[in-house]
């Protein structure tokens, strides 16, 4: 069917109005897009779920269908090539969105990898620096940061091991951090 100058674009073909938008007539793809816009967001929305998403989908498959409007072929039916586009574009939409899911995954898990890392530094600083204050310790003073610190046993096991009054083992821990505080302060503001 050919279109004259009379003929309403609404009665027009889907293929005749595609190749005047081969032409550039935008009014023939304004037509193609009253035609079809609702079809295939309802199209696009089976696979993106998400009616915003689909909506902006058809948005970028009717930019697709101006761009390329050359590469349709005339001896094929137009409704077929369109929702064709229109499914290549949501899938790439959606391979698109698990590369960025994939991509965000990689760097979190790096970020959390290299924060693994650097409190795993800082423990290994921290019982590097506490090691080095407790040379400096009586063998009664290490003893107690071990059981207290290193093996997590409580007051009154500590006072059963060492067979000591637990008021010892408490008033020991006592001076015991306080001698630690002041270089473990020092170090803490050299890292902060």
């Amino acid at each position: 069917m050919r279109l004259s100058r009379h003929t309403p674009l609404a009665e027009a073909s889907d293929e005749l109005l595609m190749e005047l938008v081969v032409f550039g007539k935008q009014e023939a793809l304004r037509e193609l897009y009253d035609r079809y816009f609702k079809l295939l967001c309802r199209f696009a929305h089976g696979f993106v779920k998400d009616e915003a998403q689909a909506e902006d989908a058809v948005q970028e498959v009717f930019i697709t269908i101006m761009r390329k409007a050359d590469s349709y072929k005339p001896d094929k039916k137009f409704r077929t090539w369109m929702l064709s586009l229109c499914a290549n574009h949501c899938k790439n939409l959606l391979r698109n969105e698990a590369n960025r899911g994939r991509i965000m995954q990689e760097k979190l898990t790096a970020t959390e990898t290299s924060m693994e890392l650097n409190h795993s530094l800082d423990r290994a600083k921290l019982k590097e620096e506490i090691a080095r204050m407790l040379e400096s310790c009586s063998a009664k003073e290490n003893e107690l940061y071990h059981l207290r610190f290193e093996m997590d046993l409580n007051v009154k096991e500590i006072a059963q091991i060492l067979e000591i009054p637990e008021g010892s083992v408490k008033s020991g821990l006592f001076y015991l951090i306080k001698k630690l505080r002041v270089p473990l302060k020092a170090l803490y503001h050299e890292y902060r």
